[in-house]
Protein backbone atom coordinates (compact mmCIF):
# COMPACT_ATOMS: atom_id res chain seq x y z
CA UNK A 1 0.00 0.00 0.00
CA UNK A 2 1.12 3.57 -1.15
CA UNK A 3 2.16 5.69 2.51
CA UNK A 4 2.21 9.26 1.83
CA UNK A 5 4.89 11.23 2.78
CA UNK A 6 5.10 13.34 5.95
CA UNK A 7 7.17 16.67 5.44
CA UNK A 8 7.80 19.16 8.44
CA UNK A 9 10.01 22.23 8.92
CA UNK A 10 9.22 23.06 12.73
CA UNK A 11 10.83 25.30 15.92
CA UNK A 12 9.55 24.83 19.30
CA UNK A 13 10.68 27.18 21.69
CA UNK A 14 10.70 27.09 25.36
CA UNK A 15 12.90 27.90 28.68
CA UNK A 16 16.16 26.30 28.20
CA UNK A 17 14.86 23.95 25.30
CA UNK A 18 14.40 24.68 21.47
CA UNK A 19 12.91 21.64 18.95
CA UNK A 20 14.44 22.39 15.66
CA UNK A 21 14.20 20.07 12.80
CA UNK A 22 13.50 19.21 9.33
CA UNK A 23 13.10 16.60 7.21
CA UNK A 24 10.84 13.48 6.00
CA UNK A 25 8.92 10.38 6.57
CA UNK A 26 10.28 7.59 4.66
CA UNK A 27 8.48 3.87 4.16
CA UNK A 28 8.09 1.69 6.80
CA UNK A 29 8.74 2.21 10.67
CA UNK A 30 10.97 5.26 11.63
CA UNK A 31 12.82 4.89 14.89
CA UNK A 32 12.40 8.58 17.13
CA UNK A 33 15.44 7.36 19.08
CA UNK A 34 17.95 9.74 22.00
CA UNK A 35 18.25 10.49 25.47
CA UNK A 36 15.94 11.56 27.91
CA UNK A 37 15.29 15.19 27.41
CA UNK A 38 16.08 15.31 23.49
CA UNK A 39 12.72 15.89 21.81
CA UNK A 40 11.78 12.88 21.38
CA UNK A 41 7.69 12.83 22.62
CA UNK A 42 7.71 16.65 21.78
CA UNK A 43 8.22 15.74 18.38
CA UNK A 44 5.60 13.73 18.20
CA UNK A 45 3.38 15.92 19.90
CA UNK A 46 4.11 18.75 17.26
CA UNK A 47 3.30 16.87 14.13
CA UNK A 48 0.07 15.68 16.18
CA UNK A 49 -0.71 19.39 16.41
CA UNK A 50 -0.62 19.00 20.32
CA UNK A 51 2.09 22.08 20.91
CA UNK A 52 -0.06 25.54 20.15
CA UNK A 53 3.39 27.28 20.15
CA UNK A 54 4.90 25.20 17.41
CA UNK A 55 6.24 27.01 14.43
CA UNK A 56 7.21 26.30 10.80
CA UNK A 57 5.41 23.63 7.86
CA UNK A 58 4.03 20.22 8.56
CA UNK A 59 2.40 18.46 5.52
CA UNK A 60 1.02 14.82 4.90
CA UNK A 61 0.70 14.52 1.31
CA UNK A 62 -1.25 16.95 -0.05
CA UNK A 63 -2.58 18.41 3.14
CA UNK A 64 -1.24 21.37 4.54
CA UNK A 65 -1.52 20.80 8.78
CA UNK A 66 0.88 23.79 9.90
CA UNK A 67 1.67 26.81 8.19
CA UNK A 68 3.30 29.20 10.49
CA UNK A 69 -0.29 29.02 11.89
CA UNK A 70 -2.20 25.53 12.45
CA UNK A 71 -4.13 25.14 9.16
CA UNK A 72 -5.58 21.96 10.74
CA UNK A 73 -5.96 21.66 14.68
CA UNK A 74 -5.16 18.42 16.26
CA UNK A 75 -8.65 17.09 15.99
CA UNK A 76 -8.29 17.30 12.48
CA UNK A 77 -5.42 15.64 11.83
CA UNK A 78 -5.77 12.08 10.94
CA UNK A 79 -2.94 11.14 13.33
CA UNK A 80 -3.20 7.83 14.93
CA UNK A 81 -1.25 8.53 18.86
CA UNK A 82 -0.44 5.66 21.17
CA UNK A 83 0.73 6.08 24.17
CA UNK A 84 3.48 4.61 26.63
CA UNK A 85 -0.06 3.74 28.46
CA UNK A 86 -2.56 2.12 27.10
CA UNK A 87 -5.04 5.10 27.94
CA UNK A 88 -8.39 2.77 26.74
CA UNK A 89 -11.67 4.19 27.85
CA UNK A 90 -12.30 2.65 31.24
CA UNK A 91 -15.91 2.45 31.47
CA UNK A 92 -16.12 0.78 27.85
CA UNK A 93 -15.58 -2.63 26.75
CA UNK A 94 -12.58 -3.44 24.31
CA UNK A 95 -15.39 -4.21 21.78
CA UNK A 96 -16.32 -0.39 22.86
CA UNK A 97 -13.40 1.11 23.14
CA UNK A 98 -12.68 0.03 19.21
CA UNK A 99 -16.29 1.04 18.27
CA UNK A 100 -15.57 4.05 19.14
CA UNK A 101 -12.30 4.45 16.89
CA UNK A 102 -14.71 3.23 14.18
CA UNK A 103 -17.21 5.97 14.36
CA UNK A 104 -14.27 8.53 14.52
CA UNK A 105 -13.02 7.55 11.32
CA UNK A 106 -12.57 10.41 8.63
CA UNK A 107 -11.36 8.28 5.62
CA UNK A 108 -10.81 4.78 4.27
CA UNK A 109 -8.96 1.79 6.61
CA UNK A 110 -8.25 -0.80 7.90
CA UNK A 111 -10.98 -3.55 8.30
CA UNK A 112 -11.99 -4.41 12.04
CA UNK A 113 -11.83 -7.82 11.43
CA UNK A 114 -8.27 -7.78 10.12
CA UNK A 115 -6.65 -5.44 12.73
CA UNK A 116 -8.39 -7.71 15.24
CA UNK A 117 -6.84 -10.89 13.95
CA UNK A 118 -3.46 -8.99 13.42
CA UNK A 119 -2.96 -8.31 16.99
CA UNK A 120 -4.77 -11.40 18.29
CA UNK A 121 -7.78 -9.66 20.36
CA UNK A 122 -10.40 -11.02 19.37
CA UNK A 123 -11.08 -13.44 22.57
CA UNK A 124 -10.78 -9.79 24.80
CA UNK A 125 -13.58 -8.53 22.91
CA UNK A 126 -16.44 -8.41 26.54
CA UNK A 127 -13.48 -7.23 28.40
CA UNK A 128 -13.36 -4.05 30.43
CA UNK A 129 -9.62 -2.38 30.60
CA UNK A 130 -8.90 -3.20 34.11
CA UNK A 131 -9.32 -6.93 33.65
CA UNK A 132 -6.41 -6.59 30.79
CA UNK A 133 -2.50 -7.22 31.26
CA UNK A 134 -0.33 -4.44 30.44
CA UNK A 135 0.17 -6.95 26.72
CA UNK A 136 -3.03 -6.49 26.30
CA UNK A 137 -4.06 -3.24 26.71
CA UNK A 138 -1.23 -2.45 24.54
CA UNK A 139 -2.39 -4.61 21.47
CA UNK A 140 -6.19 -2.84 22.29
CA UNK A 141 -4.77 0.78 22.33
CA UNK A 142 -3.02 -0.30 19.39
CA UNK A 143 -6.09 -1.73 17.18
CA UNK A 144 -8.08 1.31 18.19
CA UNK A 145 -5.55 3.06 16.48
CA UNK A 146 -5.71 1.89 13.35
CA UNK A 147 -9.24 1.14 13.29
CA UNK A 148 -9.72 4.80 12.84
CA UNK A 149 -7.93 4.89 9.93
CA UNK A 150 -5.16 7.09 10.30
CA UNK A 151 -2.69 8.50 7.59
CA UNK A 152 0.07 8.47 10.28
CA UNK A 153 0.55 6.37 13.24
CA UNK A 154 2.69 7.77 15.82
CA UNK A 155 3.66 5.68 18.67
CA UNK A 156 5.29 7.25 21.89
CA UNK A 157 7.76 4.10 24.01
CA UNK A 158 3.67 1.68 23.76
CA UNK A 159 6.36 -1.12 25.37
CA UNK A 160 8.57 0.67 27.56
CA UNK A 161 6.00 -0.39 30.85
CA UNK A 162 6.40 -4.02 29.90
CA UNK A 163 8.31 -6.87 30.47
CA UNK A 164 10.93 -8.38 28.06
CA UNK A 165 8.55 -11.08 27.47
CA UNK A 166 5.59 -9.19 26.66
CA UNK A 167 7.53 -6.54 24.23
CA UNK A 168 8.88 -9.81 22.38
CA UNK A 169 5.30 -10.47 21.23
CA UNK A 170 4.46 -7.19 20.58
CA UNK A 171 6.82 -6.25 18.38
CA UNK A 172 6.41 -8.39 15.37
CA UNK A 173 2.87 -7.39 15.50
CA UNK A 174 3.93 -3.54 15.15
CA UNK A 175 6.89 -4.59 12.72
CA UNK A 176 3.83 -5.59 10.00
CA UNK A 177 1.60 -2.44 10.54
CA UNK A 178 3.42 -0.52 7.87
CA UNK A 179 3.24 -3.50 5.16
CA UNK A 180 -0.03 -4.59 6.36
CA UNK A 181 -2.09 -1.25 6.85
CA UNK A 182 -0.09 1.05 4.15
CA UNK A 183 0.56 3.32 7.45
CA UNK A 184 4.12 5.11 7.88
CA UNK A 185 5.06 4.75 11.46
CA UNK A 186 7.00 7.27 13.50
CA UNK A 187 8.55 5.09 17.08
CA UNK A 188 9.74 6.93 19.88
CA UNK A 189 11.87 4.68 22.09
CA UNK A 190 15.51 4.72 24.12
CA UNK A 191 15.76 1.00 23.70
CA UNK A 192 18.48 0.04 20.96
CA UNK A 193 16.65 -3.79 20.85
CA UNK A 194 13.43 -1.88 19.46
CA UNK A 195 15.41 -0.20 16.78
CA UNK A 196 17.35 -3.28 15.89
CA UNK A 197 14.18 -5.33 15.85
CA UNK A 198 11.33 -3.06 14.45
CA UNK A 199 12.44 -0.03 12.55
CA UNK A 200 13.82 0.78 8.90
CA UNK A 201 14.94 4.30 9.27
CA UNK A 202 16.08 5.69 12.62
CA UNK A 203 16.30 9.45 13.47
CA UNK A 204 18.96 10.24 16.25
CA UNK A 205 17.67 13.30 18.13
CA UNK A 206 20.54 15.65 20.35
CA UNK A 207 19.09 18.57 22.41
CA UNK A 208 16.33 18.62 19.76
CA UNK A 209 17.97 18.43 16.59
CA UNK A 210 18.25 15.25 14.22
CA UNK A 211 21.60 14.68 13.83
CA UNK A 212 21.27 11.10 11.83
CA UNK A 213 18.54 9.86 9.52
CA UNK A 214 19.39 6.51 7.86
CA UNK A 215 18.62 3.46 6.96
CA UNK A 216 19.01 0.91 10.64
CA UNK A 217 22.23 -1.36 9.18
CA UNK A 218 23.76 1.53 7.82
CA UNK A 219 23.28 3.68 11.17
CA UNK A 220 24.80 0.96 13.25
CA UNK A 221 27.76 -0.30 10.91
CA UNK A 222 29.08 3.50 10.77
CA UNK A 223 32.05 3.98 13.14
CA UNK A 224 31.49 7.65 13.56
CA UNK A 225 27.43 6.62 15.07
CA UNK A 226 28.83 4.46 17.58
CA UNK A 227 29.44 6.70 20.01
CA UNK A 228 26.45 8.76 19.43
CA UNK A 229 24.16 5.23 19.81
CA UNK A 230 25.37 4.65 23.34
CA UNK A 231 28.70 4.00 22.92
CA UNK A 232 28.61 0.83 21.27
CA UNK A 233 31.41 -1.74 21.00
CA UNK A 234 32.87 -1.73 17.04
CA UNK A 235 30.38 -3.47 14.81
CA UNK A 236 28.54 -4.13 11.54
CA UNK A 237 24.80 -4.94 10.92
CA UNK A 238 23.98 -6.96 7.74
CA UNK A 239 20.54 -7.45 6.66
CA UNK A 240 19.84 -11.26 5.41
CA UNK A 241 17.10 -13.73 3.95
CA UNK A 242 17.30 -17.33 5.19
CA UNK A 243 17.99 -19.79 2.47
CA UNK A 244 17.83 -22.88 4.62
CA UNK A 245 17.15 -25.18 8.32
CA UNK A 246 19.31 -27.09 9.40
CA UNK A 247 17.29 -28.82 12.27
CA UNK A 248 19.92 -31.42 12.61
CA UNK A 249 22.11 -28.62 13.77
CA UNK A 250 19.25 -25.84 15.15
CA UNK A 251 20.64 -23.04 12.49
CA UNK A 252 19.94 -21.42 8.94
CA UNK A 253 21.77 -20.38 6.38
CA UNK A 254 21.48 -16.89 5.58
CA UNK A 255 22.74 -14.97 3.07
CA UNK A 256 24.27 -11.48 3.96
CA UNK A 257 26.14 -8.93 2.28
CA UNK A 258 29.18 -10.98 3.13
CA UNK A 259 28.37 -14.35 2.25
CA UNK A 260 26.48 -17.51 3.79
CA UNK A 261 26.17 -17.25 7.94
CA UNK A 262 25.20 -20.41 9.25
CA UNK A 263 23.65 -19.10 12.67
CA UNK A 264 21.78 -20.74 15.27
CA UNK A 265 18.21 -20.01 17.08
CA UNK A 266 14.48 -20.63 16.78
CA UNK A 267 12.90 -21.65 13.25
CA UNK A 268 12.48 -19.01 10.94
CA UNK A 269 10.78 -19.69 7.73
CA UNK A 270 12.48 -19.59 4.48
CA UNK A 271 12.89 -16.44 2.76
CA UNK A 272 12.15 -14.10 5.97
CA UNK A 273 13.89 -11.58 6.23
CA UNK A 274 16.40 -11.23 9.30
CA UNK A 275 18.88 -8.64 10.53
CA UNK A 276 22.56 -10.05 11.58
CA UNK A 277 25.28 -7.87 14.70
CA UNK A 278 28.44 -8.66 14.33
CA UNK A 279 30.66 -7.45 16.57
CA UNK A 280 34.41 -6.86 16.33
CA UNK A 281 35.06 -9.41 19.19
CA UNK A 282 32.94 -11.88 17.52
CA UNK A 283 35.60 -12.37 14.54
CA UNK A 284 38.41 -14.44 14.84
CA UNK A 285 41.56 -13.45 12.27
CA UNK A 286 44.27 -16.18 11.23
CA UNK A 287 46.72 -16.29 8.18
CA UNK A 288 45.41 -19.75 7.29
CA UNK A 289 42.11 -21.80 7.24
CA UNK A 290 44.16 -24.69 7.81
CA UNK A 291 43.30 -25.51 11.20
CA UNK A 292 39.41 -24.20 10.41
CA UNK A 293 38.72 -27.65 8.79
CA UNK A 294 35.07 -28.22 8.99
CA UNK A 295 34.05 -25.08 10.51
CA UNK A 296 31.77 -22.41 9.76
CA UNK A 297 31.38 -19.22 8.85
CA UNK A 298 35.06 -18.66 7.97
CA UNK A 299 35.49 -16.24 4.83
CA UNK A 300 38.40 -15.04 2.77
CA UNK A 301 39.17 -11.72 3.84
CA UNK A 302 41.52 -8.34 3.08
CA UNK A 303 42.21 -5.55 5.09
CA UNK A 304 40.89 -2.48 4.67
CA UNK A 305 41.92 -0.21 7.01
CA UNK A 306 43.72 -0.46 10.73
CA UNK A 307 43.03 2.49 13.25
CA UNK A 308 44.93 2.27 17.27
CA UNK A 309 41.61 1.77 19.69
CA UNK A 310 41.52 1.99 23.15
CA UNK A 311 43.42 -0.47 25.86
CA UNK A 312 46.12 -1.67 23.30
CA UNK A 313 43.77 -2.86 20.42
CA UNK A 314 43.41 -2.35 16.79
CA UNK A 315 40.35 -2.48 15.16
CA UNK A 316 40.70 -3.96 11.52
CA UNK A 317 37.99 -3.56 8.88
CA UNK A 318 37.67 -6.41 6.87
CA UNK A 319 35.69 -7.28 3.10
CA UNK A 320 35.24 -9.97 2.42
CA UNK A 321 34.93 -11.69 -1.75
CA UNK A 322 31.29 -11.12 -1.48
CA UNK A 323 31.57 -7.24 -0.34
CA UNK A 324 30.37 -7.16 2.72
CA UNK A 325 32.46 -5.20 5.21
CA UNK A 326 32.93 -6.01 8.80
CA UNK A 327 35.13 -5.47 11.44
CA UNK A 328 37.59 -7.02 14.18
CA UNK A 329 39.59 -6.30 17.51
CA UNK A 330 43.21 -7.65 17.95
CA UNK A 331 45.86 -6.66 20.41
CA UNK A 332 49.14 -5.46 18.76
CA UNK A 333 50.70 -8.66 19.09
CA UNK A 334 48.51 -10.66 17.30
CA UNK A 335 48.18 -7.63 15.07
CA UNK A 336 52.54 -8.02 14.65
CA UNK A 337 52.44 -11.88 14.23
CA UNK A 338 49.58 -11.69 11.24
CA UNK A 339 51.77 -9.44 10.00
CA UNK A 340 48.62 -6.95 9.70
CA UNK A 341 48.42 -4.11 6.59
CA UNK A 342 46.42 -2.91 4.65
CA UNK A 343 45.46 -5.35 1.50
CA UNK A 344 46.90 -8.24 3.61
CA UNK A 345 44.39 -11.66 2.62
CA UNK A 346 43.36 -13.03 5.83
CA UNK A 347 40.93 -16.19 6.80
CA UNK A 348 38.23 -14.68 9.28
CA UNK A 349 35.91 -16.87 11.45
CA UNK A 350 33.19 -15.10 12.84
CA UNK A 351 31.88 -17.65 16.02
CA UNK A 352 28.41 -18.56 15.48
CA UNK A 353 27.67 -19.08 19.35
CA UNK A 354 28.21 -14.81 19.16
CA UNK A 355 26.10 -13.44 16.30
CA UNK A 356 22.85 -11.83 17.42
CA UNK A 357 19.93 -12.42 14.75
CA UNK A 358 17.14 -10.19 14.80
CA UNK A 359 13.73 -10.75 13.15
CA UNK A 360 13.31 -8.32 10.53
CA UNK A 361 9.60 -8.59 9.07
CA UNK A 362 9.45 -6.14 6.63
CA UNK A 363 11.74 -3.36 5.27
CA UNK A 364 11.27 -0.84 2.89
CA UNK A 365 14.19 0.73 1.64
CA UNK A 366 12.50 2.31 -1.39
CA UNK A 367 13.31 6.26 -0.68
CA UNK A 368 9.97 7.01 -2.82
Amino acid sequence: MSQPRLEFDIRLERPGFTLSMAGQSRPGITAVFGTSGCGKTTFLRCIAGLEPNCRGQVRLGDEVWLDDHPVRPAYQRNVGLVFQDARLFAHLTVAGNLAYALRRRRREGPALDEVIDTLGIGHLQQSLPSMLSGGEAQRVALARALVAGPSLLLLDEPLAALDYGRRRRIMPLISEIPERFGISVFYVTHARQEVLEMADHLMLLEQGQCVLHERVDTAFSTPANWARLGDLSPMVVWEGRVLARDEAHSCHQIDTPGGVLSVPGEPIAVGQSVRIRIRSSDVVLLRSADSLAGQSNVFPVCVISMTPGGAGLVLVQLKTGAGGQFWSEVDWQTASQLQLTEGVELQALIRPGTMRRYHAVQHFFREG
